[in-house]
């Protein structure tokens, strides 16, 4: 392993972020019969260990079956570790955010979001107002989201998509990840890769324009909250950069949605050289896009409308379009929500 892959150099180089958190800490295994080899989680641990015994049993005893849309990534035993670790391995606890996730996935029709592809050109528009794309993994394997949060239009893309459609737009996102890009990524590496990294540009936040429109806050609040009850362990770090003076009270408002452990992985990254330094050791040499002050040009830019080309006659990036593109068909009569790829745009394939 090189320094640039180990955890404790990240640590370092980060400030304590937590990386080490999210290297693989247990041996995997391969299940047969998937189109996308599945590798399942398993304990850390004995106390992982004897938390899952239980946890299944009760599974068991009450009759609840996890869907296979939540488990693409880390079979049923990674669901299961999920929950217990995000309630510190209580079970009782765990099982009650399950069961609510169940219940929620089930009332918003959660496993049909990657049905049908996007409309292109829609998509189009929403991603000038919102600029943000996949760019491809991290040292340690992660798929990394850029947004270029500074330059969105928060509240003309609530306006327009409304408070429920902004909130399904993050949820089928959320969806692709969880479903396409982890396990591949998984697949990939040939060991367990369960957590995203995030990279937020917002050198040219409004303050104004974040946490001054009531609606704004309305929907940051209620995906806040999705992802830390229904997408447990999900996120590996977000790297904050270009951060600007007024940034500092954005965050202090916007982190009051957060819940303790996933605020600390928020991490705001020093300007010039020191970050771009920071932002190579996690996303690797030549993988931080020009724009952040890296060397990363990507054709057609790094993210749609990358300041480096300004808005390219196709508006997206290859990997937005693979992501539009994306289509899961759900075999029905073979299990509960699988499904087999359907992917126009080439790239990642579905997975059961």
């Amino acid at each position: 392993m090189s320094s640039a892959e180990d955890p404790n150099v990240l640590a370092d180089a980060l400030g304590a972020v937590d990386v080490a958190d999210d290297a693989p800490s247990a041996p995997v295994r391969f299940v047969d019969g998937t189109s996308t080899p599945t590798i399942e989680d398993e304990p850390a641990d004995d106390a992982e260990r004897d938390a899952l015994e239980a946890f299944r049993e009760r599974l068991a005893k009450d009759g609840v079956q996890i869907p296979r849309t939540m488990s693409a990534n880390g079979g049923e035993p990674g669901v299961c570790l999920r929950f217990l670790r995000a309630r510190k391995l209580k079970v009782e606890k765990a099982l009650k955010m399950l069961r609510d996730c169940l219940a929620w996935r089930e009332a918003n029709d959660v496993d049909a979001l990657l049905d049908e592809p996007l409309d292109l050109e829609e998509f189009k528009t929403n991603a000038r107002m919102y600029p943000a794309s996949y760019h491809g993994r991290d040292v340690l394997g992660r798929p990394v989201y850029i947004e270029r949060t500074g330059s969105a239009k928060f509240a003309d893309l609530v306006k327009k998509l409304g408070h429920d459609g902004f909130v399904k737009m993050h949820l089928r996102a959320m969806e692709y990840q969880s479903r396409v890009l982890l396990p591949a990524a998984s697949a990939d590496a040939g060991t367990l890769v369960s957590k995203m990294c995030n990279v937020i540009d917002v050198g040219e936040l409004s303050l104004y324009d974040t946490v001054s429109h009531s609606e704004v806050l309305a929907v940051l609040r209620k995906i806040a909250q999705i992802d830390q009850d229904y997408y447990p362990e999900n996120l590996g770090v977000t790297l904050v950069a270009h951060a600007p003076w007024s940034f500092t009270t954005a965050w202090s408002i916007v982190k009051v949605f957060l819940d303790a452990k996933t605020a600390a992985k928020f991490k705001v990254l020093g300007t010039g050289a020191a970050g771009v330094e920071k932002l190579t050791k996690v996303l690797g040499e030549g993988k931080v896009p020009a724009f952040l002050g890296g060397t990363c040009a990507c054709a057609g830019g790094c993210v749609c409308c990358d300041p480096r080309v300004g808005e390219t006659p196709d508006v997206l990036t290859t990997e937005q379009v693979q992501y539009a593109r994306f289509a899961a068909r759900r075999r029905r009569g073979i299990g509960d929500g699988e499904v087999a790829g359907s992917n126009t745009g080439g790239g990642a394939k579905a997975v059961e």
